[in-house]
């Protein structure tokens, strides 16, 4: 099967919002064996939709539209998709006495526009939104399966979930489909990719995708197969294949974040960690504390943005400051030194950096940034040179912070 997705919005083709939807439903899309060969997005106009429709419908067997479901007048995409495939929209009861529900629910009185969103094509299944005012629905036209869900992304993420995969799963999806994901950290894809020029001879049928982002490389194997064919004895050689040419710059697989093995590790160590941070500004912080549950290890974090600060609070002595600079290795690890005395967690993590696009000098570039970490087996600090670009050092910072510690634990172990 093949699929194509279609985002609907201006908001998305200005720049206003970003298109999270599209990679949120190709990666769903992709996991369940389905190809996803076409991701459009198009503004709020009848004709352009029209035609994307036309073209689409002629190329795939799955079309998965997200947004227009809303009530007000640039909301177009129900009317349009009624009448490209001919089926009029017809008043359904029972969505409008849930939309009535909805809205007493919260004490909110619904506007007479809302109407609209009670009126879905003649023949079409209902997919119930159970998070907003927007129901989908699903169509099947001319073997093709036309699924029409809202553009709020935790709506359309849950109905993907209880209504669409189900959907297809029931319809029949492909073979045996093979999937894994391995991720990489502190090499650039360049060199990386050196080790698999021999791969797809190796491995006949698996496909290898490379994902760069800003800390590394994601490495994506899929392949297509049944148990008779063989497929998973290669698929299996491959991704071992992989794990070995990836080497110690693998950290993790599928949903794996850095800090979230980062997490594992400091739990598997009974370590609480506190960080100090400088040219983050509490990116660090932010980070390990998106896992659910890192109160068991996350001791504090403080932003020590200034020189006095450093001095006052983590006790970083002037006399280091002043011969070595609030950039230098000597800083950064009476950072970290600091900050276990100030919580009196385990291990101590602190970065001290430039980050740009001002402040750089020719001793010290933009860019250059000094990552600390102390613990009862370890006291080092690396130093790294990245870009110019502001945010993507502070990205690349926090990643290469965490990924130190993440190789002091697996050394301790």
């Amino acid at each position: 099967m093949i699929a194509e997705i279609i985002s609907i919005g201006d908001e998305l083709l200005n720049g206003i919002t970003v298109n999270t939807n599209a990679s949120f439903i190709g990666q769903q899309l992709t996991c369940a064996g389905i190809e996803v060969s076409w991701i459009e997005t198009v503004g709020d106009d009848v004709d352009r939709l029209r035609d994307t429709l036309m073209h689409a419908s002629k190329r795939v067997n799955i079309i998965i539209i997200t947004g227009g479901l809303g009530p007000t007048h640039d909301d177009i995409t129900k009317k349009v998709v009624a009448d490209f495939f001919k089926q009029p929209l017809v008043f359904q009861p029972v969505i409008y006495q849930r939309l009535e529900a909805f809205f007493k629910s919260r004490g909110r009185t619904m506007s007479p526009l809302n109407r609209s969103q009670a009126e879905i094509p003649r023949g079409a299944e209902i997919l119930e939104n159970r998070l907003g005012t927007a129901p989908g629905f699903y169509l099947l036209k001319n073997r093709v399966h036309i699924f029409v869900l809202p553009g709020v992304p935790g709506e359309m993420q849950r109905m993907m979930q209880t209504s669409v995969l189900p959907k297809l799963k029931h319809i029949g999806l492909p073979g045996i489909h093979f999937l894994k994901t391995l991720h990489t950290i502190g090499i650039s894809e360049s060199s990386l990719n050196e080790a698999f020029i021999t791969f797809k001879d190796m491995f006949p049928g698996v496909r290898l995708a490379s994902l760069p982002n800003a800390q590394g490389v994601s490495l994506r194997l899929s392949m297509n197969a049944s148990e008779k064919s063989g497929g998973k004895p290669i698929f299996k050689r491959a991704v071992e294949f992989t794990r070995e040419a990836a080497g110690q710059y693998l950290y993790g697989e599928d949903e794996d974040t850095i800090e979230s093995v980062v997490g594992n590790l400091l739990l598997k160590h009974n370590y609480s960690i506190a960080v100090a941070e400088s040219c983050t500004g509490g990116l660090i912080g932010h980070r390990l504390t998106n896992i659910s549950g890192s109160s068991q290890y996350f001791q504090c974090g403080v932003v020590t943005y200034s020189d006095w600060v450093k001095i006052d609070l983590l006790k970083v002595p002037e006399s280091v400051i002043r011969k070595y600079g609030a950039v230098s290795k000597k800083t950064a690890i009476a950072m970290a030194k600091g900050v276990i005395h100030l919580s009196g967690a385990d291990a101590g993590l602190s970065v001290t950096g430039i980050a740009g696009p001002t402040g750089g000098s020719k001793g010290k570039p933009v860019g250059l940034v000094y990552i600390g970490y102390i613990d009862k087996y370890h006291h080092t600090v690396e130093k790294f040179i990245f870009s110019q670009d502001r945010i993507l050092n502070k990205m690349r910072f926090s990643g290469y912070a965490l990924d130190l510690v993440r190789r002091m634990l697996q050394d301790s172990t």
